[in-house]
């Protein structure tokens, strides 16, 4: 099941700021040479904005941040806790869950639907700690 990313209203104005000023070259008929580089972040940034999301099945948990991927085994994730750890990760909000796994250490997600997320990832591998405060913040 695929969970996007909750998106909190400051990244949301932010990304569009960036976004837009990438293409003032393009809007001033001027520095062209300038798209050189603002039009690759433009699109990275697009890519993230609507690719940041989350696939659970029934043995692994997919990260998608715009073109890149990581895979984590459910059977190897061992805990969750809330956070608002703002290091940059594959979420665009400051509400998320701290993901601790054998393979692949600390991971940062935000769901959109942390409640559902929790659920399938506890039926697929009941051993993971839930931390109380995650769970009472659903």
């Amino acid at each position: 099941m695929y969970f996007p990313s909750k998106k909190d209203i400051w990244v949301i104005i932010i990304n569009w700021i960036v976004i837009f000023a990438c293409f003032i070259p393009l809007i001033m008929k001027r520095d062209y040479e300038a798209l050189f580089f603002t039009l690759p972040l433009a699109l990275f940034l697009l890519l993230c904005f609507f690719k940041t999301g989350y696939v659970v099945d029934e043995n692994m948990l997919i990260i998608h941040n715009g073109a890149l991927k990581k895979k984590v085994p459910i059977k190897d994730i061992q805990k969750m806790k809330r956070t608002k750890n703002p290091l940059a990760s594959p979420a665009l909000s400051l509400d998320r869950i701290e993901i601790t796994s054998h393979s692949r250490g600390i991971l940062l997600v935000s769901p959109k639907n942390k409640r559902e997320f929790i659920s399938l990832l506890k039926e697929a591998n009941p051993d993971i700690k839930v931390d109380k405060n995650l769970t009472e913040s659903c």
